[in-house]
């Protein structure tokens, strides 16, 4: 794979011509031996011819790269250079750049490093930085994610997810529940920046819609889930049974969305459940019909189309949820960072309803997914309606990438990084379970940060999750759209 990729190097040198020709041979020094890692590494290296010291050797050198066809460009700093090179070298290039900052105490390398990163800050340019000597496996590492994730068949998925966006429409009944800021859209911002039509429509529509539906398939659909979930957990008081209990006004619920969804042309939506109809006596937990509505199968359709829909008509996780979607064709995970468990560097992502039951088992076969959903009565002191909150466990995942768009001032970023999925022993995880919130699905995931900048960075209480590495995907789709990538690590 890596054969395929070539990767480009420049360096950069001080403007003035005489101190420019008294460091030429230490600058061609460093350039070599990155491109000697990288040769080793498997990548073909296209190396500058001059090192860059004033404009002309900028355009030159810059063109040259762009000619050659370079998949990814680093930008080298051993010695102190003129930011405006920088600059001036990137103008050529279309491909994405990496800034590296080589250990040369005896030359200001590094001021040129970081006021070079400054310079292509000012343009709004992006760029990915590594700083230290090649040698130092962090640098190597840094180096290598870089380039991989830069792979131009990644880039076109990601660019080609981003663009299916385009033209969808998105259902949000109500807006985002409980004061959650992160929630907020503006929906001409949209259709502006992202081309997607929002569609407000109130959830007392899906109310009308509600008595509107044939008991024949509601009837229908508490037959499969009784056939098909491990175990239905009925109280006779907050998950009853029969047509006229609460678990049937939750299947009632998901027919009516799913049907206006299909009527409308909805392709995601956002539902704001809390606090309408969980407090309402004739209302339901939304639980259950936000897990059947991103999973890829019902009582009435096998397969289904995944209709992404995001709790707390939570707009921007509903947009981070269709994005990644939209890269594997598979449900997406919504889920509250709810704890992290230190003493297993853990976190628990626990949430009411939302997870599709595909991540039980990650099945193609849905009888195996659901035959680890149980349902249970849903806790009253958060939903006095009454339904069924859906639990199961995560099934173990060796590559996980987790995102999330948020807003800062009105400017759409996406944080993104990886991490796993893990399980333990089927007690400890019921003893983990039951510290949160027992009767909700639970996802025990291991970032690939440390809690430290999950705590400095992050800025929402909900996070989504799609199998796999697609942090390269995700940097070029965010390219694309205009959202600002932020790669965690």
């Amino acid at each position: 794979m890596n054969g395929e990729m070539k990767v480009g190097i420049c360096t950069f040198t001080d403007g003035r011509k005489r101190v420019a020709d008294m460091l030429r041979e230490d600058c061609f020094r460093f350039q070599r031996s990155i491109a000697n890692w990288l040769r080793d590494e498997g990548y073909e290296v296209v190396e500058a011819k001059e090192v860059i010291w004033n404009y002309a050797t900028a355009k030159s050198e810059g063109a040259r790269l762009r000619d050659e066809g370079c998949d990814v460009v680093i930008f080298n700093f051993c010695v102190w250079s003129f930011p405006d090179f920088t600059v001036q070298t990137a103008q050529q290039l279309n491909v994405p750049i990496l800034l590296l900052g080589n250990i040369n105490p005896s030359y200001p390398g590094w001021v040129a490093f970081f006021a070079s990163a400054g310079a292509l800050d000012e343009i709004g340019r992006l760029y990915g930085r590594a700083l230290g000597d090649i040698s130092d496996r962090r640098v190597q590492d840094a180096i290598r994610n870089f380039i991989e994730r830069h792979n131009p068949d990644r880039r076109k998925r990601g660019v080609d997810a981003a663009k299916k966006l385009f033209g969808l429409r998105y259902g949000e009944f109500d807006g985002p529940s409980m004061g959650m800021y992160t929630g907020h859209i503006d929906q001409s911002q949209w259709m502006r920046e992202i081309g997607i039509h929002v569609h407000h429509c109130s959830q007392l529509t899906l109310a009308r819609k509600m008595k509107q539906i044939a008991d024949e398939r509601v009837e229908a659909g508490l037959k499969w889930l009784e056939e098909n979930c491990k175990a239905i957990h009925y109280d006779g008081k907050t998950l009853t049974p029969g047509i006229n209990g609460t678990l049937a006004r939750q299947v009632r619920l998901y027919l009516a969305i799913k049907d206006y969804c299909n009527e409308e042309g909805i392709d995601f939506c956002g539902l704001t459940g809390q606090l309408d109809f969980t407090e309402w006596e004739e209302g339901c937990t939304m639980d259950l019909p936000e897990a059947l509505l991103n999973d890829f199968v019902d009582w009435e359709e096998d397969p289904k189309r995944i209709i992404i829909c995001a709790t707390e008509c939570d707009s921007n996780g509903a947009l981070t949820m269709q994005l990644l979607h939209n890269l594997t064709n598979t449900p997406v995970l919504f889920a509250d960072l709810r704890h992290y468990h230190e003493d297993l560097d853990i976190y628990d992502l626990c949430n009411s309803g939302e997870h599709a039951p595909w991540f039980a088992k990650r099945s193609s076969n849905w009888r195996e997914n659901w035959r680890e959903v149980e349902l249970y009565p849903a806790p009253a002191m958060y939903f006095p309606c009454g339904g069924a909150s859906v639990k199961f466990f995560a099934e173990p995942a060796d590559v996980v990438t987790f995102a999330r768009i948020t807003r800062k001032s009105g400017k759409m970023r996406m944080h993104i990084f990886t991490g796993k999925f893990i399980r333990f022993s089927p007690e400890q995880d019921e003893d983990l379970a039951r510290q949160t919130t027992f009767e909700w699905p639970h996802a025990f995931a291991r970032f690939d940060v440390p809690m430290e900048t999950i705590a400095k960075e992050f800025s929402c209480n909900h996070i989504h999750a799609a199998v796999g590495d697609l942090v390269g995907e995700l940097v070029a789709a965010c390219e694309y759209l205009g959202i600002e990538p932020i790669v965690l690590s």
